[in-house]
């Protein structure tokens, strides 16, 4: 079961569209007996799909969504918010009154942090989703978890064939990450780029193409908004407040935000054109997952998992090799016009 979430504070409720789900009755309400839920309603939205609202009794919460296969559900999980909200975003853990202590940071064990030199870029890959998160489903079962860790070894293989990269992925298998916990990974390493795979989805199953986002306060471009209340909704992504969150990323992001627009733009152009894709342009959204990078980021929407023709496109090795061919691309392209940038500005400074 495929499946859309998304969270609303007036009224706190959370509201996830299910896909495909046949349901006879048209409306069905179920009271629920619970510290955090007050009843749990179901509306036949269309033939394939129904709206499912869960209505809350508070609005200090957080919340986990995920889907499993066995047997088939989509869960939701629904909880108290840790106690000190500003902590918790930073990776600190109260241990006494008055006192805190930063956790342990571990890259896991397909990590190894290299010596700074200087001389190579930093490219972190982030393949979007994981784990007990699959992210979109196709039409024929393809989840995105697996589109996107295809798609980043391939991305890899181009990279480590260029002696002035070294790549870090956020995820090596099938493991779920966290939003937050992904760009802490490439602020620890010293990332100098962070790239978000992902691929699309929408109730429109004809829609198709490839469009690329960069962080911004508020979304702009068409889809923009459904695109990032998707990718936010994940398991993990609830644990502190939006308000809270959108004040301390926003600080880190809003020096980066004009490197960003820029490396989206050669991005976008580069992948269409390897891809021969349709051109959705570049957009702008709050995404958790580049909110934290300390470094220009970007979030890539590789073709829409939703439309049966191209979720046959996205899992042939032939169509990811080309999605990573543009991306690579990309990346030569934008490391490429720093560089001279950097050297008519040190020219100038001479003169």
């Amino acid at each position: 079961t495929g499946y859309v979430a998304k969270d609303s504070t007036s009224p706190p409720r959370i509201v996830l569209n299910l896909y495909p789900v046949k349901m006879d009755l048209p409306y069905k309400e179920i009271p629920v007996v619970d510290k955090f839920i007050q009843k749990i309603c179901l509306l036949r939205d269309s033939a394939n799909v129904v709206k499912t609202t869960v209505d809350l009794n508070t609005s200090k919460y957080s919340f986990n969504v995920y889907s499993q296969t066995h047997p088939s559900a989509v869960v939701v999980e629904v909880g108290p918010l840790k106690k000190d909200v500003v902590q918790a975003l930073l990776g600190m853990d109260n241990t006494e009154v008055g006192q805190t202590q930063r956790s342990p940071f571990s890259l896991g064990p397909w990590h190894r942090v290299p010596e700074r030199n200087g001389e190579t870029w930093k490219i972190v890959i982030d393949p979007g989703h994981g784990g007990k998160d699959p992210g979109a489903i196709g039409p024929s079962g393809v989840k995105e978890k697996d589109i996107t860790l295809a798609i980043a070894y391939r991305l890899l293989r181009f990279l480590n064939q260029n002696p002035e990269f070294q790549v870090y992925l956020t995820r090596k298998g099938d493991e779920f990450v966290s939003l937050d916990r992904r760009t802490e990974i490439a602020n620890q390493v010293g990332g100098d780029i962070f790239i978000s795979i992902h691929a699309n989805a929408a109730w429109d199953s004809q829609a198709r193409g490839v469009e690329t986002f960069f962080n911004s306060h508020y979304p702009y471009g068409e889809g923009a908004e459904e695109v990032a209340l998707r990718e936010n909704a994940v398991l993990g992504s609830g644990d502190v407040p939006a308000s809270v969150k959108n004040i301390i990323w926003d600080l880190i992001q809003n020096q980066y935000r004009k490197e960003s627009e820029s490396f989206s733009r050669i991005l976008q152009q580069e992948i269409v054109k390897v891809c021969n894709a349709r051109n959705r342009g570049v957009k702008s959204a709050p995404f958790y997952v580049l909110r934290g990078a300390n470094m220009p980021s970007v979030l890539l929407e590789v073709g829409f998992i939703s439309n049966p023709w191209e979720e046959r496109k996205l899992k042939s090795s032939d169509y990811q090799d080309l999605i990573a061919s543009g991306i690579y691309k990309g990346i030569v392209k934008y490391t490429d016009f720093i560089e001279s940038a950097k050297g008519e500005s040190s020219i100038r400074r001479y003169e």
